[in-house]
């Protein structure tokens, strides 16, 4: 199984949508969505965190809030455990890698309504407005779907 994260970013106003470059299918396809990578030997969750988003998009992580929440999927045949986090950045200039194709920094609102999101976005919403005021929405952690 491998372990993997995916991260929120927020520069304390906005949130970070990064659009999935269509043009490389390893990616997953053409869709709003946010940071994930896979954790390395040797290495944190939060230090995947921190790597993953400079990797992504050059933002240096400030903050990491776990959520206590992720999911369990198969991805090319192999199963993944995917823990989720909230990371504070600075709104600095963005330099993506090859993983994505356009940024853009949306408010709360427009950030659910575009993200794509197989699970609940009702409960993405409640997850991240309690995360915004440092509070988590599950006392232990839990998987979605």
């Amino acid at each position: 199984m491998k372990n993997k994260i995916l991260s929120f970013i927020f520069d304390g106003e906005k949130f970070l949508l990064l659009r999935n470059n269509s043009k490389d299918p390893s990616h997953g396809g053409d869709y709003w969505f946010t940071v994930t990578g896979e954790i390395e030997k040797n290495e944190t969750s939060e230090d995947a965190v921190k790597r993953e988003v400079k990797e992504e998009t050059n933002l240096f992580v400030e903050k990491i809030f776990p959520l206590n929440w992720g999911s369990v999927y198969l991805w090319k045949n192999e199963e993944c455990k995917e823990m989720n986090f909230l990371s504070y950045v600075n709104n600095e200039e963005v330099l993506l890698n090859e993983e994505h194709s356009e940024y853009k920094w949306v408010d709360f609102e427009s950030f659910i309504k575009e993200i794509h999101w197989l699970d609940s976005k009702t409960l993405l919403k409640n997850v991240l407005k309690k995360a915004l005021v440092g509070e988590v929405f599950f006392n232990k952690k839990e998987r979605g779907q």
